[in-house]
């Protein structure tokens, strides 16, 4: 992660983010609906893994872009990360609509 990190405040950096409605979350949110809307189509479209992966690293450079702009360090991030996991391994999986499994707090 810290790697992914470094290169994403890098290219924060080198383009002047800093301050600018490129880090206001609102925008940022945007720009990830955007980005999901390419990855549906590239599911959908049938556009093959090489499509489907360019997608996700879109996203996922946005997310870790969403750290960097909130100013939330990788040993943070690390730590929410682990706390969510254990979270999520003590939840129970259940069938939903007779064929997909959910892995949610059912309450």
């Amino acid at each position: 992660m810290k790697e992914y990190y470094k290169a994403i405040a890098d290219f924060h950096k080198k383009f002047e983010m800093k301050g600018t409605n490129n880090e206001e979350m609102t925008f940022r949110l945007n720009l990830m609906t955007e980005e999901l809307g390419e990855l549906a189509q590239a599911v959908t479209k049938g556009k093959g893994k090489k499509a489907i992966v360019e997608e996700n690293i879109d996203l996922l450079n946005l997310i870790i872009g969403n750290f960097v702009s909130l100013e939330i360090s990788s040993e943070e991030i690390k730590k929410a990360f682990w706390e969510k996991h254990k979270k999520l391994m003590s939840r129970e999986k259940k069938l939903v609509n007779g064929k997909n499994f959910r892995i949610s707090e059912f309450k």
